[in-house]
């Protein structure tokens, strides 16, 4: 049996089967929070270009596996079906576009919120996913990363995602607290935040937003076409169409993580 998370980083250039279930290795861990689990695991917005068509789909925390597909079934329960879905202002390229969606992904709920994906199209799917960016050892939201026809891989790890929101909180709780310091005349010492030396620089710290919290908890996933540094197309919003996955469990662990160590959003300069 392949080892799927070892191998997540080449998503972008090998095929990754896998032909059973997938054991957690690290074995039993205790929940992250004791808060009851939400009554939805995720939900998902679709999106052609920059609007978003349709309403929002909550998939129940009953329904650990959700099929995203292009069919024109009614949706309901463990199943969005984005055919079905009209939109008065549909270019001819996203028509056709939406053509190969085809069988789409399913995404599945493990454990407290881990997320794994499985391509059912016969086309690839590009995902955003910071989880994939560490595997690759890339910095998190610097990729896309290309997801083949029959591939099953993890696509976001909720204690990797907890780690970096209470990391982020705190140090932006911190480089506040110093700048504050700095303009009362008053700083540790050049450039630190809280008197430690900061992996990112202060202004950018404290420039963190809950909005860069809620980034984390959130996957793209576009259908199709890709974008990015190796595509014509920049952002997702100018792909044909794709969706945008917002992730409860983690939602809930960032409120928890913001009644700790409340961070205000950042104020613009006059």
């Amino acid at each position: 049996m392949i080892r799927s998370e070892c191998l997540n980083h080449f998503c972008s250039h090998v095929f990754i089967n896998v032909t059973g279930p997938v054991h957690n290795e690290i074995g039993f861990q205790p929940p992250i929070s004791n808060h009851p689990a939400p009554e939805y695991w995720c939900s998902i917005a679709y999106f052609e270009m920059d609007v978003q068509v349709g309403e929002t789909f909550k998939v129940p925390s009953s329904c650990p596996i959700v099929t995203v597909d292009g069919y024109v079934d009614p949706s309901g329960g463990d199943r969005f079906c984005l055919g079905q879905l009209s939109n008065v202002h549909r270019t001819e390229a996203i028509e056709r576009a939406r053509l190969h969606i085809g069988k789409g992904v399913q995404l599945e709920c493990k454990g407290e919120g881990d997320v794994w994906v499985r391509c059912l199209s016969d086309h690839a799917v590009f995902v955003q996913s910071y989880y994939l960016d560490r595997e690759a050892g890339r910095a998190p939201g610097d990729a896309v990363h290309k997801i083949y026809p029959s591939a099953y891989i993890k696509v976001f790890d909720l204690r990797q995602c907890h780690r970096q929101m209470q990391q982020q909180a705190a140090t932006a709780q911190a480089a506040a607290a110093a700048q504050a310091a700095a303009v009362a005349g008053n700083i540790p010492g050049p450039g630190s935040v809280g008197g430690i030396a900061p992996a990112i620089s202060l202004s950018a710290a404290a420039g963190i937003g809950v909005d860069d919290l809620r980034r984390l908890c959130i996957l793209r996933m576009s259908f199709v076409k890709g974008w990015g540094p190796d595509y014509p197309r920049q952002s997702i919003k100018e792909t044909p169409c794709w969706i945008e996955i917002h992730l409860h469990r983690a939602l809930q662990l960032l409120d928890e993580v913001l009644h700790t160590m409340p961070i205000a959003d950042p104020t613009p300069l006059d």
